[in-house]
């Protein structure tokens, strides 16, 4: 019979969020949606900045859903160092886009 020990990947690393860090996470996604609906709806003048405003928003979307629903944030902290890499290479390709966007 297997003892209760081996059951555990990570028996120094349990976490368990709250419901207090679940609600409000979705209350801050649920914002950031309507500020995402907001800035479609009324900056439709400036649509670069409007395409720039509403990626980096669901950026800021992605990354809270990474580190708070899928406990991320309570990992070592090399997957820290590879989500600052892929939003570094995020923000350049951005930029590349962005910059061929205006050159046309």
């Amino acid at each position: 019979m297997a003892s209760k020990e081996n059951n555990n990947v990570h028996p120094e690393h349990e976490h368990i969020s709250s419901y207090k860090e679940h609600f409000g996470t979705w209350v801050g996604l649920i914002l950031l949606t309507l500020m995402t609906v907001f800035v479609s709806a009324f900056g439709a003048d400036l649509s670069t900045l409007t395409v720039v405003t509403a990626l980096t928003i669901a950026t800021i979307k992605a990354l809270a859903v990474a580190l708070y629903f899928m406990h991320l944030k309570y990992e070592p902290k090399v997957y820290r160092a590879w989500i600052i890499v892929v939003m570094a290479l995020f923000l350049f390709f951005l930029t590349m886009v962005i910059l061929d966007f205006t050159t046309r």
